[in-house]
This record gives C-alpha cells, structure tokens and sequence, in this order.
C-alpha cells in the first residue's frame, strides 16, 4: 500500500505531465497555424459577394503557385523599420495567437494591415480593364479574352453602374489602359469593384508582397466555399 508521501509524489508527477502535455499541444497547435495554416477573418465588404463581410478563410503561407483567380493574402504595404525589441514582440504576439493578433496593425492606417485580394493577372500578361472588367492576353498569344473567359476557376464580381454624367475621375478607376506583368508580378483585384482598394491604386504587386494563398471559406457554415 502506498504512502501519503508516495501518493502525493505521484499526484505531483501528473499534474506536470499534465501541464507537459498541455504546453507541449499549445505549441504545436501554434506552429501549425503560424508556418502551415491559420484563418483570417474578412472584415470589409471588399471581396464580396464571394467572400462575405465577417467570414472566416483558411490560409496557407507554405503555398506558393498563385495562379489566376486565386484569393491571395497581401502583406502589410507599410514597410518599417523596426528595433530588435519590436520584432521580437511581434514575432512572439503573433506565434502564440496563431497569427491572430500583431501589434503593428493600425486601424488609422489600413497599409498596416492585411488584405485578401484576388489574383487576376500573373507574369507575363498583358491586361487592361474597361468598365469594371480585366481583358487579359496571357505571354504569347495574340488576343485578349475577358478574365471570365480565361480564369481556370469561376468568381463573382460586383460592379458599378455609373450614372448619366458621372465623372469617372471619381472613386476607384473603372478603366485603365494595357499593362504587361513582368517576372515575378502579379495584378490583384477585389472582387467588390465599384470600392476597394487594390492594384488600381498600389499598382502591380510582387510575390514576395503575398504572405498566403486562400484554401476555403469556412464560417459561416452556410458560406462554405473552396478557392
């Protein structure tokens, strides 16, 4: 029969395996959702009507192939320098919140923050948009087809329908002439046209400018959709 001593030394040892385990399944829950895969919540109506205000995407960072009409995460475009301290503080906060928190977003400055946004043009295309809709040539071919016509994956967009008189110098272009992508260059685009800030005015975006390429739409569950 065990002793009180031997009892409480046994209790001792399961409560720090306990604990063990516990830290053990928090860190491996966190690398997978910082290094392989983590949600993010769609906050605007950017990406509507595809991907609806408050929906939850999951993301991938370790896939690479963006390819046309694939949903992407920019990166945050406010670049700056930042101390040894603040890097580790961000680099800590954003590991053991699975990516969900990080300490250089800023509400007044949207640069600080990051974007979904659809890829629309890849290296080597030549793009230009009338009325709202990309017309693309892809690297040589000789004709341009609407980005429906060409997308290996279908999306919806929503557009704007301007009015009588409406001066089109006036919100985001709905027009722009042709563009070619170089290597490495990518075209992004919300799916919400009429108001959404994206390539129309950063300009063409770079691929190390993308953090994560969307897999699939899971909250709500009625909003299920893969990308």
């Amino acid at each position: 029969m065990p002793t009180p001593y031997q009892i409480k030394k046994a209790k001792q040892r399961k409560v720090f395996f306990i604990f063990l385990y516990a830290v053990f399944l928090f860190g491996f829950i966190n690398i997978i959702m910082t290094y392989l895969v983590f949600p993010v919540k769609q906050k605007s109506l950017s990406m509507i009507p595809d991907v609806q205000q408050d929906s939850v995407v999951m993301v991938s960072p370790v896939m690479k192939n963006y390819e046309r009409s694939d949903v992407v995460l920019l990166g945050k475009r406010v670049k700056t320098e930042k101390t040894l301290f603040s890097r580790f503080s961000e680099t800590f906060v954003s590991f053991f919140t699975g990516k969900q928190v990080f300490l250089s977003e800023d509400a007044v400055f949207p640069g600080t923050k990051q974007k979904l946004r659809r890829v629309i043009g890849v290296p080597g295309d030549t793009i230009y948009m009338r009325d709202y809709v990309v017309y693309i040539k892809p690297m040589g071919e000789k004709h341009f087809l609407t980005e429906f016509e060409i997308t290996p994956k279908t999306y919806n967009v929503t557009f704007f329908t301007a009015p009588a008189g409406w001066d089109s110098s006036l919100g985001v272009k709905g027009s722009f002439e042709e563009i070619t992508l170089g290597p490495n260059e990518y075209f992004v685009l919300g799916d919400n046209r009429k108001s959404t800030d994206d390539s129309r005015l950063w300009g063409i975006v770079n691929k190390d400018d993308i953090d994560a390429k969307a897999l699939f739409c899971y909250l709500p569950f009625k909003n299920f959709k893969l990308y």
